[in-house]
Parts: C-alpha cells; structure tokens; sequence
C-alpha cells in the first residue's frame, strides 16, 4: 500500500533530511527542487501528501499551486524560514492545511504525517474492501467519508466561525448550496436567516432591485417597497449562486457594497447598515472567469477570501457507493421495502464516472429503484450512468415511455439536454429555444422536488 509524497523545497540539505523522515515513517517520496519540477511529478501522478516550501523564486506561484486541482484531494502542508503570520494564514485559506517554520520540529511534524498516513491506509482499505458499501459521514448537509471530503470538512470548520466570504467552486451536482447551508449552520449565525440568490436566474434589468431593493415608485411597476435580498439575509448568510453569471455593472455594485456593508435601494439616497456573510457559488473556474472578463478581479478577490474546491464525486472514492447506498436506504425506509444492491449493480456504481455528480448518482439510484423488484442488479440502471439522468438514451435521443406526463417529459427532456451539454446552461437554454432565466426556473422546481443531494 503506498502513499505518494512530494517535498517540494529549493534547499537540497533541508530537503533532503525532510525527505529521509518523511521515508522513516513510510511515505514513498518523490523531491522537486522547482515549481517547473513540481508540476511534472505532479502531472505524471497522483500526490496523497504534499510538503511545499514558500521560499523559492516565484513565491506567489508556490501559494497558486495550492489550488492545483492536482492536489485537490491531497493533505498540503507549507513551511517558511520565518514564522510569517499573513503568509501563513494567506496559505491555509488557499487550501493548505498546515503552517510550519524551517527547520522542521520532528515531534510535531512527524504527529501529523503519521496521523496522515493512518488517514490514507483507511482510505485505500477501503476502497479496496468488498462487501456492503461503507456508511457516509454526515457534516452539517454534507455527507461523505473520503479523504477530500474529510479535507473539506477541516477548512469548513476553520471558517465556520469567521465572517470570511467564500467563494465554492464545484461541478454542477456536487452540491455548492449544500456547503453554503452547512457553514451557515455551524457558524454563530445559524439562528439568522439564510437567502440564496441565483444570479442566472433573474432578469439584468430586475437584478438590482432583487438584490438591494427599491422605493416605492423608483421605476416604473415599483408599486410599493422592496427589501432586497441582502436586506432579508440581514443577521445570516446569502448565498449568491452562479455568481460568474452578474452583470459587469453590477458587480461593481456590488463590490462596493461588500466593501462598505451598507445597501442603498433603488430610488433612495439612504444607506442601510448590512450585517452579513456572503458565500458565492460557480460551476466555473473562477480564475477562468476572471481572465475571460465575466468577473471582476477585485470583486473575484474580495469574494474568496476562503476559496472552497467542491470535489466531483468521481474522486471520492468509496463514497460513490455509501452515498447510493444511502439513497436507496431513504427510499426502502419512506416506503416501507427492503431491496438492496447486488455486487454487480455495486461494481458499476463504482466504477461509472458519473459526469452529473451527487445529482446524477441520486435520479441513477431513484429509477433503478422504481424498475426494480427486490433486488437491483445492474441492469435496473440501463443507459442513465452515461447521460446523468436516469433516462434510456441512443446517442442524441431520449427515449420517453408511451403514457409518461408532459411535466416529466419536459423535465427529462430538460435534463438529458443540460448533461449532453456539459452542465452548460446558456448552451442547453439555446438548444432548447427557451431563456436562461426559464431554464433556471425549472431547474429550480426540480431541485426542489428532489430534495438535496446530501453529498
């Protein structure tokens, strides 16, 4: 059983006593003297542990390689040659889970590779394990026992109690508003409200008037006062989803109302004071945002203090399985039966990439079920693992049952084309001839009679 660790540190000597002890206690070790170095082994495969020094040439893209999706799963620990508190905390808010100061204290260091290292072999056991699915861990409304769920739940509870914006990057599916919940609920804010604002689901016209509201007759059909959304998230937490999707105009907006925390309505020329946590959310690369020009770069940093990588569940290893496993013990329990999986069925929940995530797991889990009787074997999921939605697909077709609704057509429908499109709402709104906005407004009503995806 090996664990991959990779010393990266410009000093041979101390890099090479950090390797030799790292090694003592059962790493297998590869060094990097270079981030060009670095980036070669990190490509070439996977890293369960990462040592990184900070004092190289190129300092700053020593602190970016933190949010390599190379080492998204990985346990990051950083060091420095001077006990740097801005730079620390700078390096732990990128992802990194410790700090520590050259020479490196072997008490202390050894406690957490060791603690690592058990953390790892339970891991790769069981993944390798045969048998009934693992039973996931819950975290707020999260769940999940994998090493980089575990990883994430470690900086949610660092943060939790901090008035830090963050910024959740993760694939559709993966369940973004699930972390935003789950931070409000563990933080001193959980008695207050929590709003979630989806920002590709309003108009660009209405969308200020959403957010920060409006006097009665500021605009035409302003028939009365509007608090907005930041207003009503007032003492809590607003989530703003999709936040790539904002008009630049009102990002600018916005940021200044981070900045001074204070709101003023459409129409009024009063400032409202804002006691308020904001958690944004995107399916895109926010850097990606930020370089194609539909994010503003200080707004981008202002919003990620606390930049949060939601992992796909392709990653999470024995969680795929101990998360079907827990939808379908929800489903035997509302309704009072007992099928269960057999080792085929499991083999291929295992091994599926699933490209929709949590969501697409759960619908999968939910039809295979419904054609079910008492045992679901594989054959009860047909073509839904390829296409994400529990549908019976041949190439660009769906094909939909003589008799089924026109709500669940539609909603089928709707739905193979957003997976054909990769998650891509604009693209899948296009090719179905309807706006983005009504695109979301049915998403919506999904996701709501679904319930969430509790990964």
């Amino acid at each position: 059983m090996t664990i991959n660790c990779l010393v990266l540190d410009g000093d041979r000597e101390h890099a090479q006593a950090l390797a030799n002890f790292a090694r003592g206690i059962g790493l297998e070790v590869y060094r990097a003297g270079s981030l060009a170095d670095a980036g070669l082994l990190l490509e070439a495969k996977p890293f369960d542990v990462a040592l990184l020094s900070l004092d190289l040439p190129g300092g700053e893209e020593g602190l970016a390689l933190l949010q390599s999706p190379h080492l998204s799963a990985a346990e990051v620990l950083v060091m420095g040659d001077t006990d740097d508190p801005e730079r620390a905390d700078l390096a732990v808010r990128r992802g990194a889970s410790y700090f520590f100061c050259k020479p490196f204290d072997e008490q202390s260091l050894g406690a957490m590779l060791r603690d690592i290292l058990s953390e790892c072999e339970a891991d790769q056991s069981a993944g390798k394990s045969e048998g009934a699915p693992c039973v996931v861990d819950q975290f707020g409304f999260l769940r999940g026992s994998s090493r980089p769920m575990r990883k994430l739940y470690r900086l949610l509870r660092k943060v939790a109690n901090t008035d830090a914006s963050l910024l959740v990057h993760g694939e559709s599916g993966t369940g973004k508003e699930l972390v935003a919940r789950t931070v409000h609920t563990l933080s001193d804010r959980s008695q207050g409200p929590f709003v979630a604002f989806n920002c590709a689901a309003v108009a660009a016209n209405l969308m200020e008037s959403e957010l920060f509201g409006h006097e009665k007759g500021s605009f035409s059909g302003a028939d009365k006062q509007h608090r907005g959304f930041f207003e009503r998230a007032h003492g809590g937490t607003l989530l703003l989803d999709e936040i790539t999707e904002m008009d630049l105009d009102l990002q600018a907006k916005l940021l200044r109302v981070l900045e001074t925390r204070q709101v003023r309505r459409v129409g009024s020329e009063r400032e409202i004071a804002l006691d308020v946590r904001v958690v944004s959310a995107t399916n895109r690369p926010p850097e990606g945002a930020v370089a194609d020009g539909s994010l503003r770069e200080d707004l981008y940093y202002r919003l990620a203090q606390f930049p949060v990588h939601l992992p796909p569940l392709r990653s999470r290893g024995a969680d795929i399985q101990g998360l079907a496993q827990f939808f379908l013990n929800e489903l035997n329990a509302h309704h009072a039966t007992e099928l269960f999986f057999d080792s085929a069925a499991l083999e291929l929940i295992a091994s599926s990439s699933w490209p929709g995530n949590v969501r697409q797991l759960k619908h999968a889990v939910e039809r295979a079920y419904i054609v079910s009787e008492a045992v679901i074997d594989a054959s009860a999921f047909d073509d839904g693992l390829s296409n994400g939605n529990g549908l019976s697909t041949n190439g660009d077709v769906v094909e939909i049952p003589v008799g089924t609704s026109l709500a669940d057509s539609e909603r089928e429908i709707i739905l193979a084309t957003l997976e054909q499109h990769g998650g891509d709402k604009t693209a899948t709104a296009a090719a179905l001839g309807i706006s983005v906005k009504t695109l979301y407004n049915r998403l919506n009503q999904y996701a709501e009679r679904d319930g969430p995806e509790g990964g």
